[in-house]
């Protein structure tokens, strides 16, 4: 098994109008192809980003489930061309999972449901907070997982995925070389 971090930046000011236009139409089309983790909006660090984790079994599994979006005309028609007018740069990594918790073992079993569009009153953030470390090695303390990067930028490098207070978040231990705190999207299955 491995996790698909992709990470989106957009335009400034952009980012709100993109995930507005996600949850309520994009997000039923794609997680019924991709095994949707997580869903957030950075609050530190990178402005105007999205980060998003796919879970795959294997890339024979991310083939097929990518090959099956991009017949999907309402994704191909629609949804590219509006949503990603304003994203500037994509980038992804490659992660194997190193460390889990209950709540990330749930959120692998449920990778494959999908997701209905959200009405626009729906509250578009949950009422929680994530933090997203990036150090040279595994962090130690909770975590909702821990993983290592084994393509994309800084190979070999650690990504850990925290949910603690806000004094937890901005307090990430030494060694590590980037922190974000994330925003959860509501309908994210990790949060």
């Amino acid at each position: 098994m491995f996790f698909e971090l992709r990470t989106y930046d957009l335009k400034p000011g952009k980012a709100t109008v993109y995930l507005e236009f996600f949850r309520t139409f994009g997000l039923g089309l794609v997680t019924r192809h991709l095994p949707l983790g997580g869903y957030w909006m950075t609050e530190s660090g990178a402005l105007n980003r999205i980060e998003h984790l796919w879970i795959y079994e294997s890339f024979q599994e991310r083939d097929a489930c990518r090959a099956s979006l991009l017949a999907e005309r309402a994704w191909m028609d629609d949804f590219i061309p509006k949503a990603f007018v304003d994203v500037v740069a994509q980038q992804n990594r490659i992660m194997l999972l190193e460390r889990s918790s209950p709540s990330f073992d749930d959120v692998i079993v449920s990778r494959r449901n999908s997701h209905p569009n959200e009405a626009q009153s729906a509250p578009m953030f949950a009422n929680r907070l994530n933090g997203l470390s990036y150090s040279g090695s595994a962090l130690s303390g909770d975590a909702l997982a821990g993983f290592r990067v084994v393509s994309g930028t800084a190979p070999g490098s650690h990504v850990t995925l925290t949910v603690n207070d806000f004094n937890t978040l901005t307090a990430p231990e030494d060694g590590v070389f980037y922190h974000e705190i994330l925003r959860p999207l509501g309908f994210s299955p990790l949060r």
